[in-house]
């Protein structure tokens, strides 16, 4: 049985080797490797149902050593292998050399003593760079009339995610507005994926990768890369298969809304209400910050949304400053200097007490800017009685985003996927062992989330499958005897093939058009 060379290896915050690889067959003997699993993709088989989590890692060695202990201070790797390094999962085979597996970072080391004196073991826990970036909640200004790559850019950009990090295709759908108001990137990364019908992924590199909506109806993507097959002798041989419900994603009824926004004319958005003698003290030197909000939180502004432009707060226009608390004393807004912030539908405003010995009391603050208004929802519905009649079933998608643009789009939208998913469709979870023979080595290392490939479930399997699939899922898990067992989560491609796209698509081999 042929065996990969796996590695394990940690990386400093500048992505360099440390002098201390993991290497699962040379510094750490190949009789203390425990497990190794690693999953990253879909949650689901489902191209609709189906969203992207972050990848996982668990690596469970032999700790006897007591190299992995937090409080071992004399640990080569105690200083290295911290929570927050990035690490990444490498296999070599006979016919290829290094290819990277996993790519993301280590989020906790959990030390597990058995017994004391017998077999100690460490866990080594990672995340990929979808849960990363997702830890703390962002905010972004109002973005009008950009593509949906544009918009991820930005999110990417707000939280610190590298540019080189990433690869994004050009988005179909361009939106009419976004902004986010603390919420978790990755939230509202998926806000726009729906808009744009596209799908966000983890790739082996670790890079955050934005599929359009056309990226597997061109290309690549339109050839099946290899054929896996349940024939006994097979080149290319899986191990286990198994297909899931197709009712769980027979879907007969879709539904989209569609919003209109008005922008108004510029006026007063928020007014500070404990001013004067109720007023906060800013001691000379210090600073004090307030955050205007809009829409107002208890308000019954009807239909506002957020702000399409804040106006910089201008002194004495928008806000004063006195030395007394209920007014009067000396005049300090000359004083006091502003440091503003603005979001989609909030702008935090932080003032500094310049005056060399007097407490500043706000007597007069506002807000102004150009408020949103959003219309009624407008809903587009269409589904397909004769599904209905033949399923005996109705069952209803609603879109999940309130950011597709018009109404023709929301129509194309329901369209589209009511024709594929009106009827029952293939999804498998299939698994092979990767080290029984270097074919299989080869597609362990080779393949891709998003890439096609061919099922045939025909002799063994007797599921009467022989069709093309799209990879959504990989799972990987490598026991202490070295086997090495490959999971993919398995969508089917053939409802993808004949739609006709402009300027991909050749006349005549292809019915359907796609949006």
């Amino acid at each position: 049985m042929p065996n990969a060379i796996y590695k394990l290896e940690v990386f400093d915050d500048l992505d360099f080797p440390l002098t201390y690889p993991l290497d699962w067959l040379t510094d750490i003997p190949a009789s203390r490797i425990r497990r190794i699993k690693m999953t990253r993709g879909r949650d689901r088989a489902s191209q609709l149902t189906g969203r992207s989590i972050s990848g996982r890692l668990e690596a469970v060695v032999d700790n006897r050593s007591g190299d992995y202990n937090s409080f071992n201070s004399s640990s080569p790797v105690t200083t290295k292998v911290t929570p927050g390094k990035p690490v990444h999962v490498l296999a070599t085979s006979a016919a290829q050399t290094d290819q990277t597996l996993w790519s993301g970072f280590l989020k906790r080391i959990r030390p597990r003593p058995l017994s004391v004196g017998n077999d100690n073991i460490v866990v080594l826990e990672g995340h990929g760079p979808l849960a990363q970036i997702n830890v703390n909640q962002m905010s972004l200004a109002m973005r009008t009339s950009e593509t949906t790559d544009v918009t991820i850019g930005a999110i990417l950009d707000e939280v610190g995610h590298s540019s080189s990090q990433r690869s994004l295709a050009v988005g179909k759908t361009t939106i009419t507005r976004y902004s986010a108001d603390r919420k978790l990137p990755v939230t509202a990364m998926q806000e726009i994926e729906s808009a744009e019908a596209g799908f966000i992924w983890e790739s082996a590199k670790g890079f955050i990768n934005f599929d359009n909506r056309h990226t597997r109806l061109a290309g690549s993507a339109l050839t099946s890369q290899a054929t896996l097959s349940d024939a006994t002798g097979a080149a290319r041989a899986y191990s286990a298969i198994e297909q899931f419900d197709p009712m769980d994603t027979l879907f007969n009824i879709f539904s989209a809304r569609v919003y209109i926004y008005t922008v108004l004319s510029i006026a007063t958005l928020w007014t500070l209400d404990q001013v004067g003698a109720n007023s906060v003290g800013i001691a000379a030197g210090d600073s004090f910050t307030w955050w205007a909000n809009y829409p107002n939180p208890g308000t019954s502004t009807d239909g506002a949304y957020g702000v399409d432009a804040w106006t910089t707060p201008v002194a004495t226009t928008d806000w004063t400053f006195n030395s007394v608390a209920g007014g009067g004393g000396t005049n300090l807004t000359a004083d006091m200097t502003i440091a503003v912030t603005k979001f989609g539908n909030a702008m935090k405003m932080t003032f500094t007490n310049g005056h060399a010995s007097l407490t500043a009391y706000v007597q007069d603050l506002k807000a102004r800017g150009t408020g949103i208004t959003r219309g009624d929802p407008i809903t587009i519905r269409e589904e397909d009685t004769t599904s209905q009649a033949t399923h005996k079933v109705k069952q209803e998608w609603p879109a999940k985003t309130d950011y597709i643009p018009t109404t023709q789009e929301a129509f194309d939208w329901t369209k589209f996927n009511l024709s594929i998913y009106k009827d029952p469709i293939a999804m498998l979870r299939m698994s092979f062992v990767a080290n029984r023979s270097e074919n299989m080595l080869d597609e362990m290392i080779d393949r891709e989330i998003g890439e096609r490939v061919t099922i045939v479930a025909t002799t063994n399997a007797d599921l009467d499958i022989n069709r093309e699939m799209f990879i959504e899922g990989i799972e990987h898990e490598i026991n202490a005897d070295l086997i090495h067992r490959v999971t993919w989560l398995l969508s089917d491609a053939e409802q993808f093939s004949d739609w006709w796209v402009w300027g991909t698509s050749k006349w005549g081999t292809t019915t359907r058009w796609a949006y």
